[in-house]
């Protein structure tokens, strides 16, 4: 009696799928070896850091009586001025994590590695709203310890209402711009489409909603240059030029987050690359 080796099925694959804690290892090695994300994130801590620097200086120097305090409200709310123009270096950097994909070819070398392309997609959301997420938090933290440490005098404590989560809010509010930026750049298949089209949405279209005709419509808006849309509420004590509550404006972020990653998800899952 003669016996046949098994022969798999033609259809099957045996080679084992990577699991998702390796993919998130994976796309964090990528993510940190490649030069561009040091220098954006390098860039965004000096811009924020810088930019708090000079509002606290400045705000001693025109101070009518510099040996009365400052409200730790009010240092706090300065400390965050600087992410206005810092966030584009995230927005760059989120961006780039996937546009690179497409615009070096790579994306067919990973989708053949890890044929669940959702999954690999969720690992390298994943690893960009949680570099900007840990970068957020504590550029912003070192802000405030500036523009604190600058102040003649403060009044109030970190024990105040609102204070740690307007402190640490910045890390909050650049995670879910880095997620939304993900899904346009994802949907865009391009870094610059992705880089254009968050450019626009926080820089140029808050300024065509200025005035009472669009009064209601910029507090829902993702992001912008300071208070009055949705994503800066988390960064402030309270609301703020008619603005929402801190956290319902944040909860406006995230749904925006959610819509587009839903399509973003649809937009992988559907197309050849």
């Amino acid at each position: 009696m003669t016996s046949t080796a098994a022969t798999p099925h033609p259809g099957r694959t045996t080679r084992p799928q990577p699991s998702f804690t390796d993919l998130v290892r994976s796309e964090w090695i990528k993510l940190r070896t490649v030069g561009s994300t040091v220098w954006c994130l390098a860039l965004f801590a000096l811009v924020t850091v810088g930019i708090a620097t000079l509002v606290a200086l400045d705000r001693n120097g025109d101070a009518a009586a510099p040996d009365v305090p400052v409200a730790i409200d009010r240092v706090v709310m300065h400390s965050t001025i600087g992410v206005a123009a810092g966030q584009l270096a995230i927005v760059v950097l989120a961006a780039s994590a996937i546009g690179s994909e497409y615009g070096t070819g790579m994306i067919r070398t990973s989708l053949t590695a890890v044929p669940r392309r959702r999954r690999w997609l969720a690992a390298k959301a994943l690893v960009v709203s949680a570099i900007a997420l840990v970068t957020g938090a504590v550029v912003n933290a070192v802000a405030f310890a500036v523009g604190y440490a600058l102040a003649p005098e403060v009044s109030g404590s970190l024990t105040d209402p609102g204070i740690v989560r307007t402190v640490l809010g910045g890390g909050l509010y650049l995670s879910a711009l880095a997620l939304l930026t993900f899904a346009v750049a994802t949907v865009a298949r391009s870094t610059a489409g992705g880089i254009i089209t968050m450019a626009a949405l926080v820089y140029v279209v808050p300024f065509f909603l200025l005035g009472p005709a669009f009064g209601g419509v910029q507090r829902f808006l993702p992001a912008g240059l300071g208070p009055g849309n949705a994503g800066w509420a988390i960064m402030q004590p309270g609301p703020m030029l008619d603005g929402l509550h801190p956290w319902t404006g944040f909860a406006v972020l995230c749904a925006w987050v959610v819509a587009c990653m839903g399509g973003a998800v649809y937009a992988v899952g559907k197309r050849d690359i």
